[in-house]
Parts: C-alpha cells; structure tokens; sequence
C-alpha cells in the first residue's frame, strides 16, 4: 500500500506508513482487490481464532513456563508482572535459548530468557496489522492485549493459516 503522504511501498492492510506514520486506515482498497486481500485489510483479528491468554509471573522458573506450555499444549506463554505483559516465551526461545544451554530450568528466572515487551494487538486492531507486525518481526505468536496492557489472549500462525484456508476455499 503506497503511502500518499511520501511514496513509501508498505505491506497491504497497514495501518501507519513505515516511513512516515501517516494512516493509512482511510485509503480506499484497491479496485482489484481479491475478496482474501479486502478480509486481511477490513477484518479484525476476533476472525482469526485468537486462543486464551497462559500466564507465569516474573520471578517464576522457565521450568514452571514449560510445564505451563505443556500443560495447556500452547507453543507460548505470556510473562506478566502485577498482571500486566512485560513478555512472553515461545518454543524457539526454548530451542535456541534453553536447549543445551541450561541445566536446571528450574533454577532459572523466566525474566532472563523471556522476550521483553513483545509487539501486540488489541480487540479491533485488523488481521493487516497482525500480519504485518508478525512479517516485520518474524512473530508466530502476538498477545493480545486489553487497555491496562494485561494479556487476554494471543495468536498464533496456526489461527492465521486456517483463517485463510477457509478464505481461500471460499474464493474458488
């Protein structure tokens, strides 16, 4: 989507121009827009089967955070201090952070290992947005988060995949 303001290419469905931050959110969709490319720009993520927020505190072990993932067969948890996001886990943190690297994952506080203030979406905010920030940062999980920045949910790729399966099935 190029912005009017400055010319710059940014992905489809952005919200603010990369370059500039003017919004995009009042551009009209292109005229060839596919019925998948005008449901990434115009709907919101409650589409794209958002899963409960998981939760350890600060302080607790990256081995409470595993059995927390386990348990609730997530591939993140959240990490919160006095109920507001300051982080989350995933497996690839576990993989390239944990595996053969800590001994005792119960000795060790999930702060040091967490990814600190991770980018999020709210109630509202667009499928684009989601995709975006998760293309720009090379995300496979976004909290969701409420105004008073507490988790209330994430997603996931795998949300977003069978969304645009179902879209894509839709199409033909």
């Amino acid at each position: 989507m190029k912005c009017p303001a400055c010319g710059h290419d940014n992905l489809p469905g952005a919200e603010h121009c990369d370059a500039c931050s003017w919004d995009l959110t009042h551009n009209e969709l292109p005229a060839d827009a596919s019925t998948v490319q005008q449901s990434i720009i115009r709907d919101s993520i409650e589409h794209l089967h958002p899963y409960r927020a998981v939760t350890v505190e600060v302080g607790d072990s990256v081995g409470a955070a595993v059995r927390t993932m386990q348990e609730h067969r997530f591939g993140c948890v959240m990490i919160t201090d006095s109920g507001k996001l300051v982080g989350i886990f995933t497996e690839r943190d576990l993989l390239y952070k944990v595996a053969n690297q800590v001994a005792d994952l119960d000795a060790v506080p999930i702060e040091t290992i967490m990814t600190p203030n991770p980018g999020v979406v709210r109630h509202g905010d667009t499928f684009a947005k989601a995709l975006n920030l998760m293309s720009m940062h090379r995300y496979r999980h976004i909290p969701i988060v409420d105004d008073h920045e507490a988790p209330i949910g994430f997603l996931s790729s795998k949300g977003i995949f069978r969304y645009l399966c179902e879209h894509a099935l839709d199409e033909n």
